[in-house]
């Protein structure tokens, strides 16, 4: 919760069709869900690097943000997206747009529960140079049949993301790799793939199952793609359950090859570590050029834990390296509840050429309030990742704007946002839920220069909204 709060009239999403600029010159000092983005003292952004999401093509790293439970033209949960465009300090929440079903150009229309927004992968699917976001809303309704979920993509252009189109019904996660290596983006979801090009009417040139039935896997948690294996094709990660001896199952990290025949089930990874792993990143930790496999596992006991699978010459390393809260270098006590290890994201934050990663410890207590979460960096190295210099921010950190609360939850999910940190609490106040920018620096993150930003802020629905419930991947 913010100890301080300057009203601002809410709009009507729907109303938001074009990016809305604010002024630049909001007082210095002014902090959380209030009239303005808020910046604590200036600092010096910390080196870029290359970004991933560029929806209106300015060179600059933008944040889509989901807030599912909003609140839409009186549909309660109908949820929506915000979208904060990059600036030469960072997306600060200045430049930003809000998209929801009843925007001119989506598709269908916001209705009680649809939860539009649930989760967001930006990946340029029509190869113009803009990245456009897929946007998943897992309680639409199709016809007479609830809760089938659609998957909407919203294209991006100059003036940032503007006309959608349906891509069809799905209620999971979505991520984009040339997975058959014909230079065309594909589109991989929990039970389907779509190959590409995906022309501007959302149609893919076809869908399959994401792999053959007989391959055994059950139930796809999360997925992440890229070249683990370094031929060239991206390939898919997924933590899912696979049938073992009589029929039971356990939830591990998989590869799934890419090939001129898309995705073929490949070993499991890591079996003996990846039990239970809830989110999967991509990255070089140790600066040797191939992709090492990061995952969370936040039930873990003691806490939670990170785990990164290093890639070598021979392939994925049998084992993984496991951190946690007990590990030394690493602030904090391991506790049962924490949650280390959620939501894990990779990219060099320190800027010294090794991909760091960034993980949500929503459980932490701090000062005897429950669960008012906080967030770590984890530096990469020569020798991969390590708890060596790692830090830990909440919101009690010196130069973050607001105060740790009982159920704030800070840490939910995170991003890294073209060298600054991205954090969020979707239980703040509430349930209204807020987002949080750090400058990414040689020793973590730099709170001095920290921006946080709400619904209030950027004149969007409040009650429920669960701001920030994710970024996109």
């Amino acid at each position: 919760m913010y100890s301080r709060t300057l009203q601002a009239s809410a709009v009507a999403v729907a109303a938001a069709s074009a990016v809305i600029v604010l002024s630049s010159t909001a007082p210095a000092g002014a902090y959380g869900d209030s009239s303005r983005a808020s910046r604590a003292s200036a600092s010096s952004p910390a080196p870029a690097v290359s970004t991933r999401a560029d929806f209106d093509g300015d060179g600059y790293a933008d944040v889509a943000i989901a807030a599912p439970g909003g609140t839409v033209g009186g549909r309660s949960g109908a949820g929506y997206v915000a979208v904060v465009y990059g600036m030469a300090a960072g997306p600060d929440g200045v430049k930003r747009q809000l998209i929801s079903q009843n925007r001119y150009g989506v598709p269908g229309t916001a209705e009680t529960g649809d939860g539009f927004g649930d989760s967001l992968e930006a990946a340029d699917l029509d190869g113009d140079g803009f990245t456009d976001l897929v946007v998943t809303a897992p309680g639409e309704d199709v016809g007479d049949a609830r809760d089938t979920g659609t998957q909407t993509v919203l294209w991006g252009g100059v003036g940032g993301l503007a006309t959608g189109a349906s891509l069809g019904t799905g209620r999971s996660a979505t991520e984009a790799g040339d997975f058959d290596g014909d230079g065309h983006l594909d589109l991989a979801s929990a039970d389907r793939l779509r190959y590409g090009p995906v022309g501007r009417t959302g149609q893919a040139a076809r869908t399959t199952p994401l792999v053959a039935p007989d391959a055994g896997i059950r139930g796809v948690r999360a997925l992440r793609a890229g070249d683990v294996d370094g031929d060239g094709v991206t390939d898919l990660v997924i933590s899912a359950a696979s049938a073992g001896t009589g029929g039971s199952t356990a939830i591990r990290l998989r590869l799934l090859r890419g090939g001129d025949r898309g995705l073929e089930a490949g070993p499991v990874i890591a079996a003996a570590d990846t039990v239970s792993a809830e989110s999967i990143a991509l990255g070089d930790t140790d600066g040797d050029g191939r992709q090492d496999v990061v995952f969370g596992r936040p039930g873990a006991a003691g806490g939670g834990l990170v785990g990164v699978v290093r890639g070598t010459a021979d392939g994925l390393a049998p084992r993984a390296a496991l951190i946690g809260q007990n590990t030394s270098g690493v602030p904090g006590t391991g506790e049962n509840g924490d949650r280390f290890g959620t939501d894990v994201r990779v990219g060099d934050v320190t800027g010294d050429g090794y991909a760091d990663v960034v993980t949500g410890v929503p459980g932490e207590d701090l000062a005897g309030r429950v669960d008012a979460g906080g967030f770590a960096v984890l530096r990469g190295s020569a020798t991969g990742l390590t708890g060596r210099g790692a830090v830990a921010v909440s919101q009690n950190t010196a130069g973050v704007p607001g105060a740790a609360e009982n159920g704030d939850a800070f840490g939910s999910a995170v991003a890294v946002v073209g060298g600054h940190v991205a954090v969020s609490a979707p239980k703040e106040n509430g349930g209204t839920g807020a987002v949080w920018v750090l400058a990414g620096s040689g020793s973590g993150v730099d709170p001095a220069g920290s921006v946080s930003f709400g619904p209030r802020t950027l004149a969007a629905p409040v009650p429920g909204a669960r701001f920030g419930s994710a970024f996109h991947q």
